[in-house]
């Protein structure tokens, strides 16, 4: 473990104190989603040192990568970190869906088991940032989405990091990356859209590459519930 850049801290120190005013303010109605693949690995491990009783929510959509998996069950041993899988009813689910349909493939596989999941809590934590694509420019740290006609705080903390804040912070103490990203995928989904990106491309450019899908869903379908 080695010291962190003296930036890197004090935005590490920012979303920590976030995270423990939020953890205070909503117990036991906070979750943090996590793919396991860049900045949640960031917040599952600070969520690892404040409360670890605050759920880390993981999509088990059944087009994992073998080391996503892996990575993401040797992560909470170490760390002790409460996963939860969700998923659906994948064997109603044809499998090639991913190719013909891919937006119906991720509602199935990642928004639906989300909503249904976040009925039960009133922040969502996720590892967004504004760096990683264009789609995601504009980001807040702070949003209110409708989830099944109810509004839920979906807070941001790295919305402002860089690529670089989330590799000092896990090189600064000492966690592990996921293995993929020493092999290029930049940005780590389902085995069947993901592909390592290359010099110059942005970090999500290898994410249904060749198609205008850039999104699951998970992230921009839900806007604010509407004012009387």
């Amino acid at each position: 473990m080695r010291p962190p850049h003296v930036a890197c801290a004090q935005k590490a120190d920012e979303v920590e104190t976030l995270l423990r005013f939020l953890f205070r303010a909503y117990e036991g109605r906070v979750a943090l989603s996590a793919s396991f693949g860049g900045g949640g690995i960031v917040l599952a491990h600070m969520v690892s040192r404040i409360d670890l009783r605050v759920p880390v929510l993981f999509l088990d959509t059944g087009f994992h990568f073998p080391e996503t998996v892996a990575f993401k069950e040797r992560f909470a041993q170490r760390y002790g970190v409460h996963v939860v899988d969700l998923s659906t009813a994948l064997d109603a689910t044809p499998d090639a869906l991913y190719s013909t349909d891919p937006d119906r493939c991720c509602r199935i596989r990642k928004v639906e088991p989300m909503q249904r999941a976040l009925a039960d809590f009133d922040v969502w934590i996720t590892a967004l940032r504004r760096e990683q694509s264009e789609t995601r420019r504009s980001i807040n740290v702070v949003d209110v989405h409708a989830v099944g006609g109810r509004s839920i705080l979906k807070v941001m903390p790295l919305a402002h990091w860089t690529r670089r804040d989330v590799d000092e912070y896990l090189a600064a103490h000492d966690v592990p990356s996921h293995p993929l990203l020493e092999r290029g995928y930049t940005s780590i989904g389902c085995w069947p859209c993901t592909r390592p990106t290359v010099e110059g491309e942005s970090e999500r450019a290898g994410r249904w590459s060749g198609t205008a899908k850039t999104e699951c869903g998970l992230h921009s379908i839900w806007a604010p519930p509407p004012h009387d």
